[in-house]
């Protein structure tokens, strides 16, 4: 996405595309890279060693008050639940059969996704739903969101956090039109006195169930 009048108000002094750019060649997207290694026996003993329950349980409400936020229309409320150097991509994972699978069939960043944002870009897709033109979600779908299997453990680095969750999202447009969708989230989530809940999400990676997703569009927020 292009931007001929760059602000550089932007996080970081770039404008929207220099900031992909860097946070693609900084930030490490490998979610499963960042979860730690555990003994071979007594594993959750181990999980439950590695993460304070106060915290699991602040991070746990942190999400529920997200999708809330969501089910409630406020978009302008719930784009502060992400971090400044934001990553939101849903990448594509490959459909073969066994002999021709490779090893990870979840496409890496970079490569095909359905959508690929930072913060700047995000935001001017929730600004357009502000406006109450966009056409596609007026009048807005009514929509809920709902997590569950919610794992917490540590990550890479000091106050911050490898978040998976599955989710169930359902959306209902008019007076005859409906879908749903279900997939898992993988967040990475920092703490962050300064933010309203006390957490930010740092990068949100999204793999859709669906080998080939039929709704009409994707213009839900995961």
């Amino acid at each position: 996405m292009s931007n001929n009048n760059p602000d550089k108000s932007q996080p970081n002094g770039m404008d929207a595309e220099e900031l992909k750019v860097h946070m693609t060649t900084v930030r490490h997207t490998e979610l499963d890279d960042a979860l730690p290694e555990l003994p071979a026996t007594n594993r959750v003993q181990a999980l439950l060693d590695a993460v304070d329950p106060e915290l699991q349980r602040g991070i746990e409400r942190f999400l529920y008050e997200e999708v809330q936020v969501l089910d409630d229309l406020e978009w302008g409320d719930w784009i502060d639940f992400f971090a400044d150097d934001l990553i939101y991509w849903a990448p594509v994972q490959e459909e073969r059969y066994a002999r021709e699978r490779r090893e990870n069939r979840i496409k890496k960043f970079g490569t095909s996704v359905y959508f690929e944002e930072n913060k700047v870009q995000l935001k001017q897709r929730v600004d357009r739903l502000l406006t109450n033109m966009a056409w596609g979600e007026e009048p807005p779908s009514r929509a809920r969101h709902v997590i569950s299997n919610i794992r917490v453990t540590k990550g890479t680095r000091d106050g911050e956090y490898v978040v998976k969750s599955n989710f169930y999202d359902y959306r209902s447009n008019g007076q005859r039109y409906h879908d749903s969708i279900t997939g898992e989230r993988t967040d990475i989530i920092v703490k962050d006195e300064n933010s309203t809940w006390g957490f930010l999400i740092r990068e949100r990676r999204i793999l859709f169930d669906m080998a080939m997703i039929l709704n009409k569009n994707l213009s839900l927020f995961y």
